[in-house]
């Protein structure tokens, strides 16, 4: 008779291998640290489905350790590019292209006067276009507020900042807790948009660059400040600006994701 117990026991046994083999794997796959990146896997070529897959499974290696996770937060090292040009360009291609496999999005590090190469499978022979990419933010205020994140693990969004001290004397952060109106807080971020393409306004750009402006589009803005608003805000105060791209992007951090064209930059 089949010794049912021996049989369990070497199926248990077994799965434990497998078990153990995975965990291994995973804590040296969870190891890796902002220090593995290189510049070439950032710069490599990826569909818009890839570089989102990439870029969610690369931020979760790097986030696992708490050096990681401060790189992140405080962007230092090549995890600056990862948040800063990466990150956008990712949200971007996956709401302007879904999962188009025609299209390869390549980041681009350097002082060349663009962030990455869009390449378009589609067209015979295939076509090229550049990308620009920039935040709205508060400038120092926002690195400030995730120091305070990282020290105390939580910070106030929208409170007062203010700091003592330096990096070498130690610096201390101090964020406000503050009740900001809802409006507010819409009429701020759309400041901070405006604020950003002025940085852009007047600089000479290669022909068919797009420019990408990833902004903070929490729920208390998008209760403020609708598709029609938003659009009225753009053509009224940026579209004014000297400008000399061929397609504005604004990218919200959620959802919002709206497309004009800039006909003097062509």
């Amino acid at each position: 008779m089949l010794d049912t117990t021996q049989t369990v026991n070497l199926c248990n046994y077994k799965n434990f291998s497998v078990t153990i083999d995975k965990l291994i794997v995973r804590l040296i796959w969870l190891s890796m640290s902002n220090k593995d990146i290189s510049k070439e896997e950032l710069t490599k070529k990826r569909t818009p489905s890839e570089l989102h897959s990439w870029l969610n499974r690369r931020i979760e290696q790097i986030g696992s350790t708490d050096e990681g996770l401060e790189d992140l937060r405080l962007h230092r090292g090549l995890a600056k590019q990862l948040m800063e040009e990466v990150y956008p360009l990712a949200l971007f291609g996956c709401r302007k292209f879904g999962n188009n496999d025609q299209i390869l999005m390549q980041p681009i590090i350097g002082n060349q006067n663009y962030d990455a190469v869009v390449t378009d499978l589609r067209t015979k022979p295939a076509s090229q276009s550049y990308v620009e990419i920039t935040q709205s933010h508060e400038g120092e205020n926002d690195y400030l507020r995730m120091v305070a994140l990282h020290k105390h693990g939580y910070v106030f969004k929208y409170g007062t900042v203010s700091k003592t001290g330096t990096q070498k004397t130690g610096l201390e952060v101090s964020v406000q807790a503050e009740a900001v109106e809802v409006a507010k807080v819409a009429k701020n971020e759309l400041g901070r948009i405006l604020d950003a393409l002025k940085r852009k306004a007047g600089k000479d750009y290669p022909a068919n660059t797009s420019l990408i402006i990833i902004f903070d589009d929490t729920l208390h803005f998008q209760e403020v400040v609708d598709s029609a608003k938003l659009d009225n805000f753009v053509n009224t105060h940026i579209l004014t600006l000297d400008l000399k791209f061929s397609t504005l992007y604004l990218v919200g951090q959620k959802n919002v994701f709206r497309e004009f064209s800039i006909s003097k930059g062509a």
